[in-house]
C-alpha cells in the first residue's frame, strides 16, 4: 500500500486530534509534510494520487485535505470539486498546495471550493499557521 496511516489519538483533554490527508504524487514531499504535520500534533495519512485519496476518504474521512494541483491522471482541483459536490465530504476542509502562484491560479483553486491556497515554496510556520486557521477559523 502506498499510504501511511496514523490512528487517531486523543489529547489528555479527551479531544481527538485533527486528521489530515496529503495528496501529492511526490513521495519525498509527502514525507516532509507528514513529519511536519505530525510534529504539530496532527494525525496524517497520504496518497500519491486522487484515486488513492478517494479510497482513503471512503475508509475514514479526514478533517482536512492538502492537495497538489498538478498530478498525473486526475488533478487536485478535480478532487476539491468532487469533495464539494458530494454531501458526505462537502464539509471536509481543503487547502490547495501548488507552485502555481498567479492570481488566476489562486482564483481557480478557490472557485473549485478550496478553503485556502498555500504556494510552494513555503515555510514550516506558514504551513502550521494556515492549517491551524483552516481547521479552527477562530484561532
Amino acid at each position: 500500500m502506498l499510504t501511511s496511516t496514523t490512528s487517531p489519538l486523543t489529547y489528555r483533554s479527551g479531544k481527538t486530534r485533527a486528521s489530515i490527508l496529503i495528496v501529492d504524487d511526490e513521495p519525498a514531499f509527502c514525507g516532509v509534510l507528514s513529519e511536519l504535520l505530525r510534529s504539530y500534533g496532527y494525525a496524517v495519512r497520504f496518497a500519491y494520487s486522487v484515486t488513492q485519496a478517494w479510497e482513503l476518504m471512503e475508509e475514514n474521512p479526514p478533517d482536512l485535505v492538502l492537495t497538489d494541483v498538478m498530478m498525473p491522471g486526475v488533478d487536485g482541483l478535480s478532487l476539491v470539486r468532487r469533495l464539494r459536490n458530494n454531501p458526505t465530504y462537502a464539509r471536509v476542509h481543503t487547502i490547495v498546495v501548488s507552485a502555481k502562484a498567479q492570481p488566476e491560479d489562486i482564483e481557480a483553486s478557490l472557485d473549485a471550493g478550496a478553503d485556502a491556497c498555500l504556494i510552494k515554496p513555503f515555510s514550516a510556520r506558514e504551513l502550521r499557521d494556515m492549517v491551524s486557521r483552516v481547521l479552527d477559523p477562530r484561532s
